[in-house]
């Protein structure tokens, strides 16, 4: 069930589907919200507004916290505010699939992550900072740029290196996004290596690179087979040549 759901989209990368059919095979359904996508919090109880009428209301939110960031311009708690705000909304954009405006709303949440840090107070300790550098990654994910991606994701694990939330999504940010499956395998071999013995996420890890390994076979069976049809098409179309050829003879 989970390679059939990886199989039917594996030519667009629809990448929200494929990251919940990972976090569902690892059975991380709750602990990572980021890679949950924000449009799915549309679905939330008590929370029946359709993705239109959720941008709207959270445009008053932004529109209300960017007054107030003219008069307290460096308030961190405003800033952040306003950063996971408009997280929520490029997500309700995405769910509409208006991309130009997802991605425009993703870079300005980006900016205000990066504001944030910034911004932060010197009592917000690593793993708070290594929170919002793997939010404001994913914004830089979506809004087209993975290089600036790609680094946040890095000082992240840096600043928490044993913190699975980080290393998985990085791992996810790898193989969806770059679709590149050796380097999110190398990535968690690379977590594996700096964990104990018996600690419990080294069989999360475990599963996640099942699910990526097994995808990895898939991506190459899957090419394959378009090879050898591309090949059979081609023999049949010069086989039809001829046959049209003898007949005009």
């Amino acid at each position: 069930m989970v390679m059939q759901a990886i199989r039917r989209s594996k030519k667009k990368m629809r990448i929200p589907l494929i990251i919940m059919v990972i976090v569902l095979a690892v059975g991380l359904i709750g602990s990572f919200a980021i890679w949950s996508s924000p449009d799915m919090q549309s679905n939330a109880p008590g929370n029946e507004a359709n993705p239109e009428e959720q941008i709207k209301n959270l445009q008053v939110s932004i529109d209300s916290m960017e007054n107030e960031l003219k008069e307290k311009p460096k308030d961190y708690s405003i800033i952040k505010s306003l950063a996971d705000v408009r997280y929520q909304q490029a997500g309700f954009y995405a769910q509409i699939n208006d991309k130009a405006k997802s991605e425009e709303v993703f870079a300005k949440g980006l900016e205000n992550y990066l504001a944030a840090l910034d911004y932060a107070p010197t009592e917000l300790n690593a793993q708070g900072q290594a929170d919002i550098m793997v939010k404001a990654a994913y914004c830089a994910s979506n809004s087209g740029q993975d290089n600036t991606a790609g680094v946040l994701y890095q000082q992240a694990i840096e600043l928490v290196p044993e913190d699975f939330a980080a290393r998985y999504n990085y791992v996810l940010f790898l193989a969806f996004y770059l679709q590149d499956l050796n380097k999110a395998k190398e990535e968690i071999g690379r977590y594996k290596a700096i964990l104990k013995d018996g600690d419990e996420r080294i069989a999360q890890a475990d599963q996640l690179l099942a699910v990526i390994e097994t995808l990895a076979k898939e991506t190459q069976d899957q090419e394959q087979t378009d090879q050898s049809n591309t090949t059979g098409q081609t023999d049949t179309t010069g086989k039809d040549s001829g046959t049209d050829d003898k007949t005009e003879e």
